[in-house]
């Protein structure tokens, strides 16, 4: 919130340039597992689907695979240079 910096939540995480001293300057969002504000750089961002099953129904979501079958859909994934399955 720009202009505003006495209302900013801020991450609760310490910093390591501080040797664990001082608290993250940036802002932070609330983690649902931990209950605790973390910014983009201390709460790990998602990663994204890695196994098979779970490309698979992220994929089953998308307009472009609604009318493909599921062994479609896998045979899509596989011939991907990037599929690690």
């Amino acid at each position: 919130m720009v202009g505003r910096p006495l209302h900013k939540i801020q991450c609760e995480s310490l910093t390591r340039s501080s040797k664990f001293t001082k608290q993250c300057l940036c802002k932070g969002y609330f983690q649902k597992n931990s209950g605790k504000y973390r910014c983009k750089f201390h709460g790990g961002a998602s990663t994204g689907p890695r196994s098979l099953s779970g490309k698979l129904k992220a994929l089953q979501n998308l307009p472009h695979f609604k009318n493909k079958t599921e062994l479609e859909i896998i045979e899509w994934i596989k011939q991907k240079k990037y599929a690690k399955d």
